[in-house]
């Protein structure tokens, strides 16, 4: 049974309760709640759910002394499902803002989540954009921008928004069930799911309002079971009579990135054995996830070798094509076109974050391998450059474009850069032209144009820098990258 403590004269019924469950997580907890006291808006609690910890979690929590600070204790280690049921069963707020124990929030989380869902009463779940840290460091390593909305076949495929990025209702997670401990591994797959399918409207707010840690060298356990409680949940989905045909159309495609995932993840931790079996179900389930040059798979592994500065990827990529089955060892002449790409990303990468000599040193490798520019990756780099405006200002995004246009230069020449110059002004151009912010827009299409003048055929874009002179504008998907 739990045990709880609360600070004296804590105020009275808080509107928002962040909910930290806490195992083993000492060495970060105490800035994890920090980030939470420090918020902008002053009507919250925080419930710390100590789920049996055998490290200093004790100690760190009492150094936060704080009367909206509530501490909770399981006698014996029920899991993370269940030490997040706690938090949300204990909770006094009408919203519930779930917080892994070593991420964090900042200053105006709360504030931008309160104020969205006051103004959106029909949204049940609210999500944000996010840091993504390097690993084992406070560096931002990229930003995650999921979409404006999702819906069961978003949180059926992939991760569109972690736990310590959503904001729920409390009403809507107690009718929904809370957490099903019984899902395993799969409990951030299976909740969204049983809530969508119960008529929750999700919406994300274009903001980054949190950071997530990695850490370098922490491995993922019991792959299999993973791979099994995902299949689980998945299963329980599509079993339910509310699934909707739309989403019953994806069963097939389910599994993809999961597996992708666990394939990753078998291969980094040398599960040789368990990897080829995830990948010769791959192969029977996804087939197209091996076809083209460079395949799905192999694109996803290099994006996977990449997230960790740290790690030498070139030694990481040759790792894991040593241990894919026989049978695909073919994949394997993909191999210099990945380290190749990883080197290109990685340098671009670390000048978007201001990372000048390592950004150039990776770069420099990259030419050396003759890492090359296609019409995906420069939309993909694109994406990345736009996102990084929106978060700092279109100053600061323009700094980050000649940074990473300098970049471009240095391993694919001037024209380029520029044609990579001019995919990002006239997407800058489309998003200031949708919202509504036409001043600017034919003189950024001017620009676009100086760069590229390929665009002087594309009709929308012609169109926009005219409707733009006249005051026009249309709404368009926020993110969408215009090719």
């Amino acid at each position: 049974m739990p045990t709880s403590s609360e600070a004296p004269g804590a105020a009275s019924r808080p509107l928002v309760s962040v909910v930290i469950p806490a195992y083993n997580q000492a060495a970060f907890l105490g800035e994890t709640i920090r980030s939470v006291l420090s918020q902008t808006f002053p009507h919250f609690e925080v419930i710390v759910v100590n789920d049996a910890s055998t490290d200093d979690t004790d100690a760190v929590v009492h150094t936060c002394a704080d009367p909206r600070l509530r501490y909770v204790r399981h006698e014996t280690n029920a899991g993370l499902p269940s030490a997040r049921n706690t938090g949300i069963r204990a909770a006094t707020g009408d919203l519930v803002a779930l917080l892994d124990a070593d991420d964090l929030f900042l200053p105006g989380k709360l504030e931008a989540h309160v104020a969205f869902m006051a103004a959106r009463p029909e949204v049940d779940v609210s999500y944000n954009a996010r840091f993504e840290l390097n690993h084992s460091a406070t560096t931002i390593r990229e930003i995650w921008q999921p979409p404006d909305t999702v819906g069961l076949v978003d949180l059926m495929l992939g991760f569109p928004f972690a736990p310590s990025d959503m904001v729920a209702r409390r009403a809507r997670l107690l009718e929904a069930g809370l957490f099903d401990p019984r899902m395993g591994s799969a409990e951030d797959t299976d909740l969204p799911c049983r809530m969508a399918l119960a008529g929750c409207r999700f919406a994300g707010i274009g903001r980054v309002l949190n950071a997530r840690r990695y850490h370098s060298g922490r491995g993922r356990k019991h792959l299999q079971r993973r791979r099994d409680d995902v299949a689980r949940a998945l299963e329980a989905v599509f079993a339910d009579p509310r699934c909707p045909p739309g989403a019953l159309g994806v069963r097939g495609a389910a599994m993809t990135h999961h597996l992708m995932v666990l394939v990753s993840l078998a291969l980094m931790q040398h599960e040789t054995g368990l990897a080829r079996a995830f990948v010769r179900e791959l192969a029977r389930t996804a087939p197209t996830v091996l076809e083209g040059h460079p395949s799905a798979l192999v694109s996803f592994l290099m994006m996977e070798s990449v997230a960790d500065d740290r790690l030498d990827h070139e030694a990481l990529l040759r790792e894991m094509m040593d241990q894919l089955p026989p049978e695909l060892a073919w994949l394997e002449g993909q191999l210099a076109w990945a380290e190749a790409r990883g080197h290109l990303w990685k340098g671009l990468r670390s000048l978007l974050w201001e990372r000048t000599a390592p950004g150039h040193a990776h770069l420099a490798r990259a030419a050396d391998l003759h890492a090359g520019f296609d019409a995906p990756f420069t939309q993909f780099v694109t994406s990345h450059v736009l996102t990084y405006e929106r978060a700092f200002g279109s100053s600061a995004g323009r700094s980050a474009l000649d940074r990473v246009a300098d970049g471009v230069r240095q391993v694919g020449g001037r024209r380029c850069a520029r044609r990579f110059k001019a995919s990002v002004l006239v997407n800058q151009a489309f998003e200031r032209f949708h919202a509504g912010v036409t001043a600017g827009v034919p003189k950024t299409v001017a620009r676009a144009l100086v760069n590229d003048p390929s665009y002087v055929t594309n009709r929308g874009v012609l169109s926009m820098a005219v409707r733009s002179m006249l005051g026009g504008g249309r709404q368009r998907p926020r993110g969408a990258v215009v090719p």
